[in-house]
């Protein structure tokens, strides 16, 4: 599967969560747990982050999870002479969710601003 066929799958399942997802990061931050929450959006059970949805809470293609930088640090995922370039790119995490997104060809962060997820 192409990036583009990925992203576009991906989405539709996002409009369904964008509202949960940016309560979750909201969470995250304000109760100083990252300053940086990271989703996982993969196609297959993945062992990083904690479960966010069931199949049964909502009809998904794609498990979503959430971690936070620093377990991307921590597993060499980010490394740290890219740090500075992962936050400038992310920009305001109050404002934009980022989503690693791991398919059995692709493993990349993706950028999108919770404005205008919302179906």
């Amino acid at each position: 599967m192409d990036l583009e066929l990925i992203i576009e799958s991906l989405t539709s399942d996002v409009a369904q969560v964008a509202p949960t997802l940016k309560q979750i990061a909201e969470t995250v931050i304000e109760e100083s747990i990252s300053e940086y929450p990271v989703f996982i959006a993969s196609q297959e059970l993945v062992n990083i982050g904690k479960p966010i949805f069931t199949q049964e809470e909502f009809p998904l293609n794609w498990f979503f999870r959430v971690s936070i930088l620093e377990d991307f640090m921590k597993r060499e995922i980010v490394l740290g002479d890219k740090l500075q370039q992962f936050k400038k790119t992310y920009g305001d995490p109050m404002e934009r969710a980022c989503i690693f997104v791991v398919t059995p060809d692709v493993a990349q962060f993706v950028f999108v601003p919770y404005e205008g997820l919302e179906e």
